[in-house]
């Protein structure tokens, strides 16, 4: 009889041991308030994520300081896989390059799961000044030194943005930082600023009145197939914003190989890509390891281009 329960024993803790995951819910930490962009995405995943392990993945929110309280808060978290983060180059590129009180590591910090979509960036001006190309853009800045441009804030994308083109096309421009990308972008509108470089010029942007000279992107917004990139007029300046799954750095292979299959299941069903490119974003997985060399590639950029142009960490 001992030998029986013994043995019973050894069975129930084998099968404990080697329990498979997940077995309890999930949460998933978004670093900013609800039904922004990153929240609509982070609650498409989640969702995805429940049917395709069979547990409930509850978003929490947690805004402040541009994401990086929620993004902290999810890089103290236990590495089990029951914590997740959906985050953007936002929280894991330009705050830890910019912002003294982001004190997590994007790379020891963070294992990557998967990235979803990406965002373009777009180069406005109005149609009234009657610039119709990036090289007619170049001509006129050479000649009127100085011209302005309204960003996010310091250290926006939007600033990299325009600085990686200026050093491109060897050209200055006075920067005009608001607080806010629609702030930025009624400036140009009314003539305050000069032209701006930023994804609410196509989603806000009037085609009577904003002309759109380039996607400082790697390849062509598939909504504007005729607009080329930077890259293809010369100018080597492209940045590309992404969204994707991370988790504390360590979590179980299991976990992070489950999460990734669901998500790439996710990124390839066309109703799932619809609902995204209605928000002006372009589907795209990255894998484990993609997203991982992506982080790593931008993390260089941004860090060389900020040391360029003389950004102090805040």
């Amino acid at each position: 009889m001992k030998r029986l329960v013994v043995a019973a024993l050894a069975v129930l803790l084998t099968t404990a041991a080697h329990a498979e995951w997940p077995e309890k819910p999930i949460t998933m930490i978004v670093p900013y308030n609800p039904a922004g962009t990153t929240d609509l995405l982070a609650r498409e995943a989640a969702d995805a994520l429940s049917k395709a392990l069979g547990q409930p993945v509850v978003v929490e929110n947690k805004p402040g300081a541009g994401g990086v309280l929620g993004t902290s808060l999810a890089a103290q978290a236990k590495n089990d896989g029951y914590t997740v983060l959906y985050g953007n180059n936002a929280t894991q590129i330009v705050q830890p390059v910019t912002n003294s009180a982001a004190k997590y590591d994007p790379l020891k910090d963070f294992t990557s799961i998967a990235s979803t979509s990406d965002t373009a960036t777009f180069f406005g001006v109005l149609k009234s000044r009657n610039i119709n190309t990036l090289e007619e853009f170049v001509a006129y800045a050479k000649e009127h030194p100085g011209m302005k441009y309204g960003t996010a804030g310091v250290g926006s994308i939007g600033q990299f943005t325009v600085e990686m083109f200026a050093i491109a096309a060897g050209v200055k421009f006075r920067h005009i930082p608001y607080e806010g990308s629609n702030p930025a972008f009624a400036a140009m509108m009314s003539g305050e600023t000069d032209f701006m470089m930023d994804p609410v010029v196509y989603g806000q942007g009037d085609p009577e009145k904003v002309k759109i000279l380039a996607v400082m992107s790697d390849q062509r917004y598939p909504g504007l197939p005729d607009v080329p990139t930077a890259r293809e007029r010369g100018y080597d300046a492209a940045i590309t914003g992404w969204f994707g799954l991370l988790a504390p750095a360590g979590i179980p292979d299991e976990a992070k190989r489950k999460m990734s299959a669901a998500l790439e299941a996710m990124t390839s069903d066309p109703a799932y890509q619809e609902r995204v490119k209605k928000l002006g974003l372009v589907p795209n997985f990255r894998g484990p390891d993609a997203l991982q060399a992506q982080i790593e590639t931008d993390l260089k950029v941004f860090t060389d281009l900020r040391d360029k142009i003389g950004i102090q960490k805040r």
